[in-house]
């Protein structure tokens, strides 16, 4: 399996397209892969397919790596406009020998709606509270944050957002 994670690149260090090359020069194309949205917001990008709902993932096919490499530097950009450390994740699991860029931080293990959703797990739905988990973060949205399919509105994807944030302060804090 191959993982390229393109954010907003620190200073000093080197750009998305450079560990592209490192992960993926040497892949067979049509090349194959998992794009993973690691935000809160939908990305339109038709250099990789088109459209990414919010933490969902979605299948993408390059013709070749020039095309690949297109759709990484604009991922690059859109991470870079809005300064976020990690914006998308790209999974190939053809290779196991593949060079892995960063490691995993967790998302691949939700389940999703078939629409690319990703569907939260109810860990107490009861008079007391309403508790949920996404991406091993356990959060306590409105009900109505919560569709039916278990997948999340905009309402529930920003109180998750501030669960995650508050979950990464507590463990850099504490």
């Amino acid at each position: 399996m191959a993982r390229l994670t393109i954010g907003a690149p620190s200073l000093g260090k080197e750009g998305a397209n450079k560990r592209a090359l490192v992960v993926f020069g040497s892949a067979a194309f049509p090349l194959s892969v998992e794009i993973i949205n690691k935000m809160t917001i939908t990305l339109s990008m038709p250099e990789a397919g088109g459209t990414f709902r919010p933490l969902a993932t979605r299948i993408a096919t390059f013709k070749n790596f020039d095309r690949l490499q297109r759709a990484v530097s604009s991922f690059e950009q859109v991470a870079k406009l809005n300064n976020a450390r990690t914006l998308v994740e790209i999974v190939t699991q053809d290779d196991e020998s593949a060079p892995d860029d960063k490691q995993s931080d967790g998302a691949g293990g939700d389940s999703d709606s078939g629409d690319g959703s990703p569907v939260v797990k109810i860990l107490q739905d009861n008079e007391e509270a309403f508790v949920v988990e996404l991406q091993s973060v356990s959060f306590e949205p409105l009900r109505s944050q919560v569709r039916e399919d278990g997948t999340l509105t905009a309402g529930g994807l920003k109180a998750f957002e501030e669960a995650k944030a508050a979950a990464e302060s507590e463990g850099q804090g504490g």
